[in-house]
């Protein structure tokens, strides 16, 4: 039953989308984190584990394939085509079964937040090749953070800590709004470029 809505789901937004989704497989998700994508709506992404466009502004979410939606609010960028959407926010999920966010850039900043279950390590590069890692949580006193900023153009990936929950749950807003146009996968390459960290590059891949 879970498959069916979700597939269902699936077919107005990932239909339009330019990029295939990962293989994910959510009937072999534990009965807890199967019914909170379940209440969620949540479907697979591209970039590993699930999510849901909730906001796009101006226009109705998971309605234009991910591609800016030129009937909603826009602002000009310097992107080609120009018009993007002022705001994109989606549910995000990681799960034990899928763990990891894997590498990928989007031209927009993007803001993460926590909002609920276990935390969330995630790695950025920067353009010079520097790497930050944050973890993103409730766990203040041990240098977690509940809303982490990662700036445009910066490489990401992230992976669910083990804990009680086995799944975190995170919100994200892009500014100006996600289209997947702006967004680039990791491959191979990503080594080529930052050789000194093959390591933690490959771990993402």
């Amino acid at each position: 039953m879970l498959v069916q809505i979700i597939l269902s789901l699936c077919v107005g937004f990932l239909t339009a989308s330019p990029i295939a989704v990962r293989d994910v497989g959510t009937e072999t998700e534990p009965p807890r984190v199967a019914k909170l994508v379940d209440h969620l709506q949540l479907v697979p992404h591209i970039e590993g584990g699930y999510f849901r466009e909730t906001y796009r502004s101006g226009s109705r979410p998971m309605s234009s394939g991910g591609l800016t939606d030129l009937s909603g609010t826009l602002l000009q960028t310097d992107n080609d085509p120009s018009e993007r959407n002022i705001l994109t926010s989606i549910y995000y999920l990681l799960t034990r079964r899928q763990p990891i966010n894997h590498w990928h850039k989007n031209k927009s900043d993007i803001v993460r937040y926590y909002q609920g279950g276990d935390s969330m390590e995630l790695f950025m590069i920067d353009p010079n090749g520097e790497l930050y890692t944050v973890t993103l949580g409730l766990g203040t006193w041990k240098g977690e953070v509940p809303q982490v900023v990662v700036p445009g153009g910066f490489w990401e990936a992230s992976e669910l800590k083990r804990g009680r929950s086995g799944w975190v749950l995170q919100g994200e807003a892009v500014a100006p709004g996600f289209d997947y146009r702006d967004m680039e996968l990791g491959s191979e390459e990503l080594i080529n470029q930052f050789p000194h960290l093959e390591e933690v590059i490959r771990r993402f891949l």
